[in-house]
C-alpha cells in the first residue's frame, strides 16, 4: 500500500525472512517527489549529475602543489583553490567538479570556508567525496605525544601541547575522556548562599584551592548544576578570582542562573536556581585528577592525564581539539552558497569554548542559553518583561555547529560521520533552502545533533527582512543520531527552530540524554488558550514522520520523543473571515508514523507544550513511557487520530486554561508491554532509515532493548515474539535456548519477529547476525494492559 505523508510517499513491501516468505511488512526507501512548476531549484541528491563526466581532482593528507592529480594530489586548501580557479574559468558549467579525498586524517589548521565562489554552476555540483574505499577524516585536533611521568605517586603523566591551545574535550584512542573532576561529597564540602556566590564549610576551601593551583587556574574551575534550572537543564558557571574567603562565581553566568528574567502572560517560565544550591560536581583543576581523566595546564602548555593500569601512552592516540569550527558555508540571500555535496567524510575533533567564558552555560532548554549581561534589558523577554527586555521574545543564545552553513541552497551531506565534536554537529540557518542531510551518522557530540534555523524569527514584516531569510524545503532523512549531549545533556537529537516545508523523516534516534526531536522550543512561552497570538512566527508545512526513537530521556527529565512548543502554523482565515481550521491544520506541523519505546525519564512521549497549536499527530506508536500524549499550557488546535499508545493520552492537567479545539479519534490502546499481535507492524517496519539509507550492521553486534510475546497464547502452539533493538540484518538467526526459531521475520534493522516452537518458553532468546550475537530475557511478570484517557 502507499501512504502519503507531507511531501513524502512511503512504499510498504514484503521482506524475505530466514525461514522463507513472510506476510509481515518491511520498507523501501522514501524519495521526495519533484516540485512541479516550482520556481525554486529541485532538491538535490547525492547521485551524480547526468550528462558529461565530472572533472575529478584529488587531495591527500600530505598533498602539496596545485596539480591535484591522482599521483600529485593537493592539500584540501590547495584543492579548494583549484576548484575556485576552474569555476572562475567556466569549467563547472558543463559538468560537475569532484574532489576525491584519499584515506587518512586531514589535520586542519583553520576551518574550511565555503562561499558563493565555491558553488556549483549552471545546475551542476561541486562534490567533496571520499575516494573509493577511503575513509578520510577532517580533524581539528592535534595529536599529543612525548609523554613523561610527572607524578609517580598519583600516576599522572604529562605531554607538551602548542602554546595558547585551549579545549574542552580530549579523546583517548577514539573515546571521549572525562575532564578532571570531583564532587562536594568527595571534598567533604557544603555550601551556603552568599552575595555573588557561596560560603563553604570548611570556610577555607576556596583559598586553599587557590594556594595550590594559583589564581588563574582557579578561574577555570567549573561548577556543574544538573537540574538546577529545571529538571530539563544542566547549567555550568566558573569561579571568579578573588582574595576573599567566599567562593564567588563569574558574571554574567551566575546572575543568569540564579536570577532569571520574569515576564508576564507566561505559559512556560525560566526557572531560577536557588542561591546556595550545591553543584552536582566540580571540574577542571589539577588536584581533581582521577584515573582516565585529563587536565590542560595552559600556563605550562602541558596536558596531564592519568592512564589506566597497563595503558601505554606511547602507543595511545591522544587527540586534543583546538578548532571550534571544521567546515563553514556562508552566503547571502542575494548570493547563497549552493550546489555542493559532501559525502563519505568524517568530521571530527572540534571543540567549543563559549562555555569557558564569563557567560558560561546558563542552560534554558535544548542547549539554548542566557548570555545577556545587562539586567536593565533582560535577554529575550521583549515587551513582556519588567523592565522590557531584548526582542524578539525567546531569542536566546543558540549553540553553534562545528559544521555550519548560512544562506545555503542545495547543499547535500550524504553518508558522512559527525563524531567527537564539542558543539552541535551540523547547523543550517538563515535562508538555507533545498538542502539534504541524508544517511549520515551523528555520534559522540557534546551538544545537539542537527539544528535547523535560529531563535530569531525571520518574519517578512521585520525591518530589513524578506522571505529569502526563511529556511525552507530542507530534508533530514535516513540519519542515525545517538550519544549526543555528551557534555551538555539538554541537547536534542534534531532541533527545528523557525522553518517551513521541512521534512524530518526515516531517522533513527537512540541513546539520548534528553528529547529526540524538538520543534519550536521556547517559542510558545507567552502563549496558551487564553492568549494564543502573543508570539506568532513563520512556521508552516513541516513534517516529522517515520522516525524510530528509543533509549531517549536517559539523563534529564521533562521531555519526550517529539517535543513541540508554540505556533506550528499560521492561523488561516476563510473568505468570510472565520478561522479555516482544516487549512490551518494542513499547513501546520504533521507528526506521523513515528515509533517510540524504551523511554527513560520521559514526561509525555508526544509532548504538546507551552503554546503548541496547529499540529496533527497521526499513526504514531509508543509504549514504555509515563504519559503518551499531552502537555502544559497547550493552546490547542490539534488533531490526534489513528495513533497506538500504551500510555494515557489527552493529558492536559497542567494546562489552565484547557486547550481549545482538540480532536481525538480512532486511537488504539496497547498493553503496557505490547507483543507482535498488538502492534501495527507495518508502522514499525517503516520507522527509521529505509532502503539504501539503512546503516550497515555487518561489523556491529546486535543489541536487544525490548522483547515481548503476545500474552494469552496456548502453550501447545507456536509463540510469536517481538524483538526490538539494533543491528538486525536480513540473515539474522534466533534461537530460544538451544532451540532455533521456526520463523524469523526481519522487519527492519530495529525490529524482528521470531516464532518459538510449541512448548518452548519464549522468555529468553539469542539473536545472531553477521556482526555478532546477543542474548536477552523478557521480564518474568505478565504484561499488564495500559490505559488511554481518550480515544
Amino acid at each position: 500500500m502507499f501512504r502519503a505523508v507531507g511531501r513524502w510517499v512511503v512504499s510498504m513491501v514484503v521482506v524475505a525472512t530466514a525461514a522463507g516468505g513472510s506476510s509481515l511488512p518491511g520498507t523501501a526507501v522514501a524519495a521526495p517527489p519533484a516540485a512541479a512548476g516550482s520556481a525554486r531549484e529541485a532538491a538535490p541528491t547525492a547521485v551524480a549529475h547526468a550528462g558529461p563526466p565530472a572533472k575529478v581532482l584529488h587531495a591527500a593528507p600530505d598533498g602539496t602543489g596545485s596539480a591535484c592529480t591522482e599521483h600529485r594530489p593537493c592539500s584540501l586548501p590547495g584543492a579548494q583553490q583549484r576548484v575556485a580557479q576552474l569555476l572562475g574559468a567556466g569549467a563547472g558549467r558543463s559538468a560537475d567538479l569532484s574532489v576525491e579525498l584519499s584515506d587518512g586524517t586531514y589535520r586542519l589548521s583553520k576551518p574550511l570556508r565555503f562561499g558563493p565562489q565555491d558553488s556549483g554552476r549552471g545546475g551542476h555540483r561541486v562534490n567533496w567525496t571520499a575516494a573509493p574505499g577511503a575513509h578520510p577524516v577532517l580533524s581539528g585536533a592535534v595529536r599529543v605525544t612525548g609523554w613523561k611521568l610527572h607524578d609517580a605517586d598519583r600516576g599522572i603523566w604529562e605531554a607538551p601541547v602548542p602554546k595558547g591551545l585551549d579545549t574542552r574535550q580530549v579523546y583517548v584512542d577514539g573515546v571521549r575522556a572525562p575532564i578532571a573532576q570531583t564532587t562536594p561529597a568527595e571534598q567533604k564540602l557544603t555550601f551556603a548562599a552568599a552575595d555573588g556566590g557561596y560560603t563553604t564549610t570548611p570556610a577555607s576551601w576556596g583559598q586553599d584551592l587557590r594556594s595550590r593551583i594559583g589564581t588563574a587556574a582557579l578561574s577555570g574551575v567549573e561548577f556543574v548544576y544538573q537540574g538546577g534550572n529545571g529538571p530539563w537543564t544542566q547549567s555550568r558557571c566558573r569561579i571568579a578570582p578573588t582574595d576573599g574567603p567566599n567562593v564567588l562565581m563569574q558574571q554574567p553566568c551566575w546572575g543568569n542562573v540564579i536570577k532569571r528574567p520574569v515576564f508576564t502572560q507566561a505559559s512556560g517560565g525560566l526557572p531560577s536556581m536557588a542561591a546556595g544550591t550545591a553543584p552536582t560536581r566540580i571540574e577542571n583543576a589539577y588536584p581533581f585528577l582521577h584515573t582516565g581523566q585529563w587536565f590542560l595546564d595552559r600556563e605550562r602548555a602541558v596536558l596531564d592525564y592519568v592512564p589506566a593500569a597497563g595503558q601505554d601512552l606511547s602507543a595511545t592516540d591522544v587527540e586534543v581539539p583546538r578548532l571550534s569550527s571544521l567546515v563553514t558555508g556562508t552566503g547571502t540571500p542575494d548570493r547563497p552558497v549552493r550546489n555542493i555535496t559532501f559525502s563519505g567524510l568524517q568530521f571530527s575533533y572540534a571543540t567549543w569554548l563559549d562555555p569557558s567564558s564569563r557567560a558560561g552555560f546558563a542552560d534554558v532548554q535544548d542547549n539554548l542559553r542566557l548570555t545577556g549581561d545587562d539586567p536593565a534589558h533582560p535577554q529575550a523577554t521583549c515587551t513582556f518583561g519588567t523592565p522590557p527586555g531584548t526582542c524578539p521574545f525567546g531569542a536566546l543564545t543558540r549553540e553553534p555547529g562545528n559544521v555550519g552553513f548560512t544562506a545555503a541552497h542545495g547543499i547535500t551531506f550524504a553518508g558522512n560521520t559527525f563524531s567527537h565534536l564539542g558543539a552541535a554537529g551540523l547547523v543550517l540557518e538563515y535562508g538555507s533552502r533545498d538542502n539534504t542531510v541524508e544517511g549520515n551518522t551523528f555520534a559522540d557530540i557534546s551538544g545537539n545533533g542537527i539544528i535547523l534555523g535560529d531563535t530569531t524569527d525571520p518574519h517578512p514584516s521585520d525591518v530589513g527582512a524578506d522571505d529569502r531569510e526563511i529556511s525552507a524545503y530542507n530534508t533530514v532523512v535516513g540519519n542515525l543520531i545517538h550519544h549526543v549531549g555528551a557534555d551538555y545533556p539538554s541537547a536534542a537529537g534534531i532541533t527545528l527552530f523557525f522553518t517551513q516545508h521541512t521534512s524530518v523523516v526515516h531517522n533513527e534516534l537512540r541513546d539520548l540524554p534528553y528529547t529526540a526531536i524538538t520543534a519550536g522550543v521556547i517559542q510558545g512561552h507567552v502563549d496558551n488558550a487564553a492568549h494564543p497570538e502573543n508570539s506568532t512566527n513563520i512556521n508552516s508545512d513541516n513534517t516529522i514522520s517515520h522516525n524510530l526513537i528509543h533509549r531517549f530521556m536517559q539523563v534529564l527529565k521533562d521531555g519526550g520523543a517529539v517535543y513541540v512548543e508554540g505556533h506550528q502554523g499560521q492561523t488561516l482565515t476563510a473568505a468570510d473571515g472565520s478561522v479555516d481550521r482544516a487549512a490551518s491544520i494542513a499547513h501546520g506541523l504533521t507528526v506521523a508514523d513515528n515509533v517510540a519505546y524504551d523511554q527513560g525519564n520521559s514526561n509525555f512521549t508526544w509532548y504538546d507544550d507551552a503554546g503548541a497549536q496547529w499540529l496533527a499527530w497521526t499513526g504514531n506508536v509508543e509504549w514504555g513511557g509515563a504519559l503518551g500524549q499531552g502537555g502544559c499550557e497547550t493552546t490547542g488546535h490539534l488533531d490526534y487520530t489513528g495513533n497506538a499508545s500504551a500510555d494515557p493520552i489527552g493529558q492536559f492537567a497542567c494546562s489552565p486554561p484547557a486547550p481549545v479545539d482538540t480532536r481525538f479519534a480512532d486511537n488504539r490502546t496497547l498493553p503496557a508491554r505490547p507483543g507482535p499481535a498488538d502492534l501495527p507492524l507495518d508502522t514499525l517496519a517503516s520507522a527509521g532509515p529505509a532502503g539504501r539509507l539503512q546503516h550497515p550492521a555487518a561489523t556491529e553486534a546486535p543489541t536487544v532493548g525490548y522483547l515481548q510475546s503476545t500474552p494469552g497464547g496456548s502453550a501447545s502452539a507456536p509463540t510469536d515474539v517481538l524483538v526490538a533493538g539494533t543491528g538486525f540484518d536480513a540473515h539474522a538467526r534466533v534461537s530460544f535456548g538451544d532451540v532455533p526459531a521456526t520463523k524469523v521475520t526481519v522487519l527492519s534493522p530495529g525490529f524482528l519477529v521470531a516464532t518459538a516452537p510449541a512448548g518452548v518458553p519464549p522468555s529468553r532468546l539469542t539473536v545472531v547476525t553477521r556482526g555478532g550475537s546477543v542474548t536477552a530475557s523478557a521480564p518474568t511478570q505478565p504484561a499488564a494492559r495500559g490505559s488511554a484517557a481518550r480515544t
